[in-house]
């Protein structure tokens, strides 16, 4: 049995945030495992491992962040020392950076595209700090060539994201029940996943006159949303459905997903999608979607940022029910390869 540390920075909702509680909880069937983070003021996961919390909270201002940076540090690296882990794991830049300094044997796991979601001062930190880790893990094919070119990381490894299977497909057993058909998005209401776009394209296929549009997810983008809903006069279709724990029965009992990101790394909204065995649309956006869906089998990749590409795909798997059930057959087949079994195997290797 080993002795493994999992650091992250928060357990709010969030796509990292799952990967991390799947990969513990994995992990933790035939380990000793800790989850480390930094703040515990919005706690949305309550992962069944061990919880270390380091009490570091965000700072604002770049001359507070540095100082925060190396205050979890020194804190990452008294601990590690007095805990003696096998291994340690980070995710994403606010644990990759602290984890880095305190430890040359630590492996951080990149969770964004470096070129399009990262300030100044996290690309000089990257560039300053993740030289020192044994490896780094990208959850794509596209992000692992964007930290060697950019960056001349020459330890960059590809592992992809894990899910259970099982553990989703529990959770959707029972498809949501909505009074007219649907298809739903997935995500944080930020400028990032474009659901303004998405909004757009919807308003003018000719599926909206038969089913809703439900968008789960909460943020910044709720008011301009409902704004663009009401000026389409879609408010008795288009449903901002607010964060839900367990998502799983509305993929479930969707016609189809839509993802309309202008960027992602590795998204997860589109393998829980297929394992709830719910065909996607997605846009061909760097990173990730493309590596997830096969052309016409398991779902459709359309034009980045071309909201009429999006409503020329709604509309085309819609009104075709025999590529929908062509696709739900495929769905789970197309991503047996990310089972957590299969994954943790390719982290233990490391």
């Amino acid at each position: 049995m080993k002795k493994i540390a999992l650091v992250i920075a928060d357990l709010d909702l969030g796509g990292g945030q799952r990967v991390a509680i799947n990969l513990a909880e994995a992990l933790a069937k035939q380990h000793q495992v800790n989850i480390i983070i930094f703040r515990d003021d919005e706690i949305h996961y309550q992962p069944s491992v061990n919880l270390v919390h380091l009490n570091c909270p965000e700072k604002q201002g770049i001359p507070a962040k540095v100082y925060n940076v190396f205050k979890r540090a020194a804190k990452l690296h008294k601990h590690f020392k007095q805990q003696q882990y096998d291994h340690i794991f980070s995710f994403m830049e606010t644990a990759n950076f602290p984890v880095a300094m305190a430890s040359r044997e630590a492996v951080l796991s990149v969770h964004c595209n470096p070129r399009k979601l990262l300030s100044f001062f996290e690309k000089l930190l990257m560039r300053l700090t993740y030289h020192r880790a044994k490896k780094v893990i990208a959850v794509s094919d596209d992000v692992a060539d964007i930290l060697r070119e950019d960056y001349g990381l020459k330890h960059v490894v590809r592992i992809y994201n894990p899910v259970d299977l099982q553990a989703i497909a529990k959770q959707a057993e029972t498809p949501y029940q909505h009074p007219r058909a649907y298809i739903v998005a997935l995500g944080r209401l930020n400028e990032v996943k474009r659901f303004d776009l998405l909004i757009e394209a919807y308003a003018h296929s000719k599926a909206q006159q038969y089913c809703d549009l439900l968008i789960i997810g909460e943020g910044e983008m709720r008011p301009l949303l409902e704004q663009k809903i009401a000026m389409h006069n879609l408010i008795d279709k288009v449903h901002l459905i607010g964060l839900q724990m367990n998502p799983y029965p509305y993929l479930a009992g969707a016609e189809f997903l839509v993802l309309s990101s202008r960027t992602e790394a590795f998204p997860m909204v589109l393998v829980e999608a297929l394992a709830t065995k719910c065909p996607v649309i997605a846009t061909d956006c760097p990173t990730g979607p493309r590596e997830i869906i096969t052309q016409g089998e398991n779902g459709l990749l359309v034009e980045n940022k071309n909201a009429s590409a999006i409503t020329e795909a709604i509309d085309q798997l819609y009104f075709d029910k025999a590529a929908q059930q062509s696709m739900r057959s495929n769905a789970l087949a197309s991503i047996q390869h990310l089972s957590s079994n299969e994954i943790i195997t390719e982290w233990l290797k490391l």
